[in-house]
């Protein structure tokens, strides 16, 4: 293992290794990086199982948990939560530090966050094994869970809020330092994130401590689900993009230097970063479209700033396309559309991120579809919707996660990558199984199957249409099935085995370019959040105000220690 450098006492500008990481960026990422792959290997063996289960052909039991909901609550806190959260924070402070060329502001406070998220996650985790909390990754209320369950996911949103506090005193220091400069575009993509996941956890947070928290001790006897629904969807919908946003970090910032290319934009990558920040949170309604308690006009008006918010996605796809295209052209591309064949395929950490964006597209697609109020009835809680989430978190998301743990997890082990043809392998396999299951799985939803169900239960109901697209689901699950072993095998083979000395260089930029215009605006953070602020008691002010009523039910005082 190649030496790693100890890191600087100062907090001024710190010239990183190139091909190593300095002792606290090893330990600190590293151990993030850990958490998050034991929480995905349990998670992502769940998710095939949950296929065979609900196929008409099969019909299987379910492994390592014996209850169908006990496990999808698992596959989806695991996956969707835990592996996403680690994952990003690691991102986080890795592009921070790389990007501004200095150290954290206080290792000790990154070090904290990190210690409440595991806490956190051992408490909600040991509650899911008991069987204690089976109420699935959104946690609706009235359906209870174990106190420790609400408190650990509490612990996890707080350890987040102080690691991206820390992120933020570090570009506060780094800004202190270069007056007039453009803040790197990943780090600008990190902030945006930031402040977007404060504000929108924010409500999930208000749900767990002031309804489901005290419910489950026992302080409340009852409450509102109908409230529970509006704070978890002012949290629910921007999560995603609290997902997306890092991998948008990587197509902005690291494919066009692993491409050996400059951006198309990098104003438009500012810009998409902004709009996601402003956008993302004020559209949640469309996620209760069917909801008694939200007015119809709540409703058409989330519907109309949901459309909204699909233009920073045509605005990438634009920037990124034009992006691969001067990456083709430089390997020799001459005709039109010649630049396609002339990308790097044969290369895992491209080819990941490629694929994320094949399955993105129909994300996005799918997704629109989703927000269309009078399409929506007919999609609403049947298995389409699980075939459309899985291509955006499971496709776009996922599968960019991997690239960078595919040049991440070398540099933390000082390395090179295990078996790079097997990560390849693995790379397509994910691409063709997931583009399977997001097809089937969605025809099944169209055909009445629905989600959220134990379809493989005795005596459950499968429509007829829905039975063969669900065995062919199956067959996706096999093939993710394969994918995740082989992810395994590369990142155990990266981390025990790898003998090679690492070569490549991180692909982070310290500078943002000087002849391209971006104006002082984008940087002007009070404004934004002012307008983050504004924009969201316009558009959830009212919806929560008609559902609130402290007197039929919000908060009836129960018998105290009645704890579940």
């Amino acid at each position: 293992m190649q030496a790693t450098q100890a890191a600087p006492r100062s907090e001024s500008s710190f010239k990183f290794p190139t091909l190593s990481l300095v002792g606290s960026e090893r330990s600190l990422i590293g151990m993030h990086i850990l958490i998050a792959l034991v929480a995905l290997s349990i998670g992502i063996t769940l998710g095939p199982f949950q296929t065979f289960r609900r196929a008409p052909a099969l019909q299987w039991d379910m492994p390592i948990f014996s209850y169908y909901y006990q496990a999808l609550t698992a596959h989806g806190v695991l996956n969707a939560l835990v592996f996403t959260t680690y994952m990003i924070m690691a991102i986080s402070y890795f592009v921070t530090q790389r990007s501004l060329e200095r150290t954290l502001k206080s290792l000790k406070l990154a070090w904290l966050a990190f210690w409440l998220m595991t806490i956190g996650l051992a408490l909600a985790g040991g509650a899911i094994i008991a069987g204690e909390a089976s109420v699935l990754y959104t946690f609706y209320p009235p359906m209870q869970a174990h106190w420790a369950f609400y408190l650990g996911l509490a612990l996890v949103i707080v350890g987040t809020w102080l690691g991206f506090l820390d992120i933020g005193l570090t570009y506060n220091a780094w800004r202190k330092d270069h007056p007039g400069e453009k803040v790197p575009l990943a780090v600008y993509g990190v902030i945006t994130n930031g402040i977007m996941w404060f504000t929108a956890s924010l409500g999930v947070a208000i749900e767990v401590l002031t309804m489901l928290l005290p419910m489950s001790l026992g302080i409340i006897d009852t409450t509102d689900p109908q409230v529970g629904r509006i704070l978890f969807w002012f949290f629910g919908h921007p999560l995603v993009y609290f997902w997306l946003i890092p991998a948008y970090i990587s197509w902005y910032t690291m494919l066009p230097k692993q491409l050996g290319v400059r951006l198309f934009s990098d104003t438009m990558g500012r810009l998409v970063f902004l709009m996601i920040m402003i956008f993302a949170i004020p559209i949640g309604v469309h996620h209760l479209y069917v909801d008694p308690g939200v007015s119809e006009v709540a409703k058409i008006f989330h519907s109309i700033f949901t459309f909204v918010v699909a233009i920073p996605s045509f605005l990438t796809a634009f920037n990124i396309a034009a992006t691969m295209e001067r990456g083709g052209r430089k390997r020799g591309a001459k005709s039109l559309l010649g630049w396609i064949w002339h990308q790097p395929w044969d290369n895992p950490v491209i080819v990941s991120q490629y694929g994320g964006m094949i399955l993105f597209i129909f994300g996005g697609i799918t997704g629109i579809m989703n927000a269309s109020f009078n399409m929506n009835i007919a999609l609403h809680n049947t298995a389409w919707v699980v075939g459309h989430f899985h291509t955006t978190v499971a496709g776009a998301v996922f599968m960019t996660y991997t690239s960078i743990l595919y040049w991440l997890l070398p540099m933390v082990r000082g390395r090179k990558l295990f078996a790079p043809k097997l990560a390849l392998a693995q790379a397509y396999l994910w691409l063709i199984g997931m583009f399977m299951f997001g097809a089937t799985m969605g025809r099944a939803g169209l055909e009445g199957a629905v989600r959220r169900t134990d379809a493989g239960a005795p005596g459950a109901y499968v429509p007829p249409a829905a039975a063969p697209w669900l065995n062919w689901t199956a067959v996706a699950g096999m093939i993710l099935g394969i994918s995740a072993i082989l992810l395994f095998i590369v990142v155990i083979g990266t981390v025990f085995f790898s003998k090679e000395n690492l070569e490549a260089e991180p692909p982070i930029h310290t500078k943002a370019p000087t002849d391209e215009y971006a104006s002082k605006l984008f940087e002007n953070w009070k404004l934004w959040i002012a307008v983050v602020i504004i924009s969201n008691v316009i558009m959830w002010g009212p919806v929560l105000w008609q559902a609130f009523d402290p007197v039929n039910g919000f908060w009836v005082l129960g018998v105290p220690g009645a704890a579940r």
